[in-house]
């Protein structure tokens, strides 16, 4: 077998992050991972496993160009432009066309490019854990976060006999269970057994397509017409091949019913930023609990001020004084101003500013 390919997931939109996250700008382009960018932190995480010419990027037409800016060392051919957003599922089946028309047989991590992880090493250890158990081309590897509270944001898994007796422990999946609701969160974390779905995966190309043919055939049927035209280098063949593919996730469409998924326990820091509020993740708070995330010139001072998260980009000073609990948000064009509880609404704002006709800020 090749060695480990791994493709890392960057198109998303920048809805959670406004107005630091734009269109053409997402979570993954900021700098939220300790000062450079988070897709740039995942590239370097995997880098001295897989080696300089292992790293693909999967992203969207919109924002290839912006991709390839981050990442300049990285050849075109090795940033997969999806000609459409399809959602992960048919992302999955194009990357590894793409990759294993180029390294047959490799092994293939899929990784997402907004997460923070720690520390790096033993990150890199799990997906060496994985491409072993993935060898026998039947084998779908995910990696199960273990939980630190009752998260009600994430998928979790449920795994069974263990698979051998080393380590990292690698389980059959009994099941996966959608995003629960507080009690049945609780009630997974008191298990001791239950983890959260990270949505990072290890497999080969001959698994992922076996297991797309029993649980999605139409989806396994696309996968197999881009792993052709690949082949061939017929670009247009391989775009066409992919707009046939059914949208969906990768959980729903293949993890969730594959015949041989084993989950990999990942005792790590793992972090998915989902907002604003999530950044003491990154910056340490300081004595008053503010968390201030500053970059390229950017200034905060603070009187009085308690809970506050402010991020900054580009010259300029944010004062506060007197308040508590919130989130700032200062861009070039635009200012965030909300309550550190509702940050997740954050969205919910960015689909009002649309309909307001604000899309010059998007």
């Amino acid at each position: 077998m090749s060695k480990l390919q791994a493709v890392v997931l960057a198109g998303g939109s920048g809805t959670r992050f406004w107005p630091a996250g734009r269109r053409l700008r997402p979570k993954q382009l900021l700098p939220l991972a300790h000062g450079v960018t988070l897709l740039r932190a995942t590239v370097e995480r995997v880098r001295p496993l897989c080696g300089d010419d292992a790293i693909w990027i999967a992203t969207n037409a919109e924002l290839a160009a912006a991709v390839r800016a981050e990442l300049p060392e990285l050849p075109a051919e090795r940033i997969v432009v999806e000609p459409e957003a399809r959602d992960t599922a048919p992302c999955a089946a194009l990357a590894a066309a793409v990759i294993d028309a180029a390294r047959p047989g490799a092994a293939i991590a899929m990784l997402p490019s907004d997460h923070l992880i720690a520390p790096d090493a033993r990150f890199r250890e799990l997906l060496a854990r994985g491409a072993a158990l993935c060898a026998d081309d039947e084998t779908l590897v995910t990696f199960g976060i273990k939980p630190s509270f009752a998260a009600t944001g994430y998928g979790w898994i449920e795994p069974g006999a263990r698979v051998d007796a080393r380590e990292p422990r690698a389980s059959r999946v009994t099941r996966f269970r959608e995003k629960p609701d507080r009690a049945t969160a609780e009630a997974f974390l008191r298990s001791g057994t239950m983890l959260w779905n990270s949505g990072m995966f290890v497999w080969t190309a001959q698994a992922l397509l076996a297991a797309m043919t029993v649980t999605a055939p139409q989806l396994a049927a696309a996968a197999h017409a881009m792993r052709a035209a690949a082949a061939r280098g017929d670009r247009q063949a391989l775009d066409a091949a992919f707009r046939t593919a059914p949208k969906g996730s990768i959980d729903f469409a293949v993890m969730e019913r594959a015949p041989r998924v084993t989950v990999v326990e990942a005792e790590l820091a793992w972090n998915d930023i989902g907002s604003f509020a999530a950044l003491a993740a990154v910056v340490a708070p300081d004595a008053d609990g503010n968390v201030l995330s500053l970059h390229a010139g950017a200034r905060a001072v603070a009187l009085d001020a308690h809970d506050c998260v402010v991020h900054g980009e580009g010259p300029g000073l944010v004062a506060l004084l007197g308040v508590e609990g919130l989130v700032v948000v200062r861009m070039g064009d635009a200012l965030l101003v909300c309550a550190k509880d509702r940050a997740e609404d954050v969205k919910k704002l960015h689909a009002r500013l649309r309909d307001c006709g604000h899309e010059d800020v998007l």
